[in-house]
């Protein structure tokens, strides 16, 4: 064992807290930064270390039931999921890498044990809801949190999206990359934490090791929800708490003040984790500098001090090591970190969290500005400020107007033109931060309530907060019509996605007249929410309706964007399905196949609309009877949904259904039973036994039973479905065709009549 005496320790302790708080990766990569400092140092600390981990695997000092993440978990099988080897281990937890076990697909995933300290007496069914929720949230750029759930034994884990890859600082050294591309790549993570907060989520625990680059350069963020599921929505957490890596979801080193002192998270904290992000990315330092610091007085620099300038930052020791990582020389850093990138992150870790960007997309544009040398919405407006961009943006022309003016007066025309211009431009910056504000002033009043006494006695549902936000949205923005309508045609969506199709009616509806008074009716928005409004209307069996409306936003598109315009084509596609629902299949198959052509080679193969296309073809052609066909595409269409988004995506359970379909006409009644089941089983885990998608599913089964001969089955189920389904898609029992073998059955005439009084609109099975 080491053994130091009390000066030697006065030396080491901070350096061993700093170690100590990071991951293991983090750790290995702070220890080579050290050896270039100081490589006795970094020896003794490794000896420490290694000690350390020693003891930990001993199980010395350590709490807690049910906590085990030795390697004798390797081949044990959690939920559905095996698990191979162990990743990694942290603060919140450990990491291993599992496979699904079940024999329904296979699929590899990172499977994360939470640390029991951290989940407190978070209610196991409450645990399993939130993380169902979360897993729903979609976006390239985040790693998917495919599942959530309790071990027998009272461990909380999570199933995640296995990404390889490295931490996004290492990426950047390790390829060299300069300035403005690791600002693109940090772009990426803005998009994916921007999604994240607009589906009201907050990540909280932003830091390197949560944001993966792929080989490929695509940026996954990691971790996205879980400070969401460890929350203890039951009361307000104790402010001590926060201090602590063991009671909330924080790393000290990414940690807001806010998070350090006990006060209200809200999007500002993941604001000011970016900037710290932001800064290690650029200078290869902390905000707080490279210096040894303890946990307290980290924490005394996060809530107290002032940030330094990057332009400072770099020129500290070990300068010309980070320049060579990033292809230049530390002066030339210092140049261009003066001026706009110092202010842009520095307004991002100011203290008061009303001080920083307004919303992460203000952030993101402001450093999109910063790329094309325009004005940010960060800077005071001065002439010299605007002389400055205008010249970076435009060097050639600024030389020549400076040749033509010594040769003729006219010239001052000119410039007088440009600077209008920058008023122009500054007047738009100052006009979207503006927007900026008054969105977030909207967000953060839709968790409002009246009694705060009351909201701590009982959890508030999403719908809720919804439902509220539906209300109030015609009051809220009513100074930026625009972005009313825009957050209307978003709430519309989450509707129709929930399965209300007459909230998300109502509420697009009324976007799109706020749309045409502000914008015009040809504008690509209104256009947009029409083709949205349609798929609602499709949804409610309301096919004539919506092909109005689909073939008026068609026109406009290809008026307005042109006929190879994904948002052309993504109407075009749902056209194609309303005209199939229509029972006009030689006109659906026509359109499908122009519009699959196309978007194959615009989209992309794997783009979702590229694929939702696919399975729209694919249900006509079996429409048609071209059940091999149908068969094979279908197929082709499931396997790239689950690759690209896992078995339980909506959108892999309406092609699993569509697949069914298929096999049921085709006489295949066990295959379309077995498939049915498996979609039904997972659309009651990830929906809800009402919504209408898993009504439909469920009629389809009575089907397949009758057609079996399981009349009891057949009649216990279909008029299960009945009970759910929306009056307008309720089918003509009597005149189905699939339920002939009921037809002496004393029980169907009381399914008729109860049928016959929800029906509204023609359907026949399989719906």
């Amino acid at each position: 064992m080491s053994t130091q005496d009390a000066d030697q320790w006065q030396i080491l302790s901070p350096y061993l807290d700093q170690a100590l708080s990071l991951s293991d990766e983090e750790r290995a990569h702070w220890l080579l930064s050290l050896d270039e400092d100081d490589s006795g140092l970094a020896a003794q600390l490794r000896e420490l270390l290694d000690e350390h981990r020693a003891a930990e695997q001993e199980g010395f000092l350590k709490t807690g039931p049910g906590w085990n993440a030795g390697p004798n978990l390797t081949g044990q099988t959690i939920g559905a999921y095996q698990l191979i080897s162990p990743i990694g281990q942290g603060g919140m937890g450990s990491l291993w890498l599992a496979e699904r076990s079940d024999g329904r697909f296979e699929r590899r995933c990172a499977l994360k044990f939470l640390n029991i300290a951290l989940v407190g007496h978070i209610g196991e069914e409450r645990f399993k809801r939130e993380g169902t929720i979360l897993a729903r949230l979609s976006h390239p750029n985040i790693a998917e949190l495919v599942d959530a759930g309790v071990s027998p034994s009272g461990q909380p884990y999570l199933v995640l999206e296995y990404v390889e890859g490295e931490h996004i600082d290492q990426y950047c050294d390790n390829h060299r990359l300069g300035v403005e591309a690791r600002i693109r790549l940090f772009l990426e993570t803005l998009l994916a934490v921007a999604h994240a907060h607009a589906n009201l989520i907050v990540h909280r625990d932003l830091k390197p090791s949560n944001v993966i680059v792929r080989k490929d350069g695509t940026v996954k963020l990691l971790d996205f929800g879980i400070a969401k599921l460890l929350a203890d929505q039951g009361g307000p957490a104790e402010a001590t708490e926060l201090t602590l890596e063991g009671g909330r979801a924080l790393t000290p080193h990414f940690a807001a003040p806010e998070q350090l002192t006990g006060a209200t998270i809200t999007t500002a904290t993941d604001v000011y984790a970016l900037g710290v992000l932001l800064c290690v990315l650029l200078t290869g330092q902390h905000p707080a500098g490279s210096a040894p610091r303890s946990p307290a007085d980290l924490v005394k620099a996060t809530v107290e001090m002032e940030s330094p300038r990057l332009s400072d930052l770099v020129m500290s020791v070990g300068s010309r090591a980070t320049a060579e990582k990033r292809a230049t020389t530390s002066e030339k850093l210092r140049r261009l970190f003066r001026g706009d990138l110092d202010t842009i992150v520095n307004k991002t870790l100011k203290k008061d969290p009303q001080e920083r960007y307004a919303s992460v997309t203000a952030f993101a544009d402001d450093l999109r500005r910063f790329l094309r040398h325009e004005m940010i919405s960060a800077r005071p407006d001065t002439m010299a400020y605007r002389a400055r961009k205008f010249v970076r943006r435009n060097r050639t022309t600024v030389v020549l107007s400076t040749l033509a003016l010594i040769a003729a007066i006219g010239g001052v025309a000119g410039t007088l033109i440009q600077a209008q211009t920058a008023r122009t431009q500054r007047d738009l910056a100052f006009r979207e931060r503006d927007r900026a504000t008054r969105i977030t002033d909207f967000m953060t009043g839709m968790f409002k309530v009246s009694d705060p006494n009351e909201n701590a006695a009982k959890d508030v549902t999403a719908r809720e907060i919804l439902d509220k936000a539906s209300e109030d949205i015609n009051t809220g923005l009513e100074k930026d019509p625009e972005v009313r309508a825009q957050m209307m045609h978003a709430m519309g969506n989450v509707y129709t996605n929930l399965g209300l199709y007459e909230r998300a009616q109502s509420l697009l509806e009324r976007a799109i007249e706020v749309n045409r008074a502000a914008r015009g009716t040809w504008d690509p928005e209104t256009l947009s929410t029409m083709d949205t409004l349609g798929g609602t209307l499709v949804q409610q069996g309301r096919y004539a309706e919506a092909e109005k409306i689909q073939r008026g936003a068609l026109e406009g598109q290809r008026r307005i964007l042109g006929p190879e315009h994904p948002d052309t084509l993504v109407t075009m596609g749902d056209l194609a399905g309303t005209l199939a629902l229509e029972g006009r299949l030689e006109e659906s198959e026509k359109l499908g196949r122009e519009v699959l052509e196309k978007q194959r080679r615009v989209l992309g193969a794997e783009n979702r609309h590229t694929i939702v296309s696919m399975d729209t073809l694919a249900a006509t052609l079996g429409l048609e009877g071209r059940l091999v066909e149908s068969q094979r595409l279908e197929g082709e269409t499931i396997d790239l949904e689950r690759r690209l988004y896992g078995p339980d995506h909506l959108g892999t359970l309406m092609s699993m259904a569509n697949q069914a379909d298929t096999l049921y006409l085709m006489g295949k009644y066990a295959e379309a039973r077995q498939l049915l089941q498996q979609t039904f089983d997972i659309q009651r885990r990830v929906l809800a036994a009402n919504h209408p998608e898993t009504a439909r599913t469920i009629y389809n089964l009575g089907c397949v039973a009758a057609r079996s001969g399981k009349s009891d089955e057949a009649f216990s189920l279909l008029g299960q479905a009945i009970d759910h389904l929306s009056p307008r898609t309720v089918p003509k029992v009597d005149n189905d065709p699939d339920l002939n073998s009921l037809h002496g059955d004393p029980r169907f005439a009381k399914l008729v009549a109860h049928a016959a009084r929800r029906h509204v609109s023609e359907a026949r099975c399989p719906l």
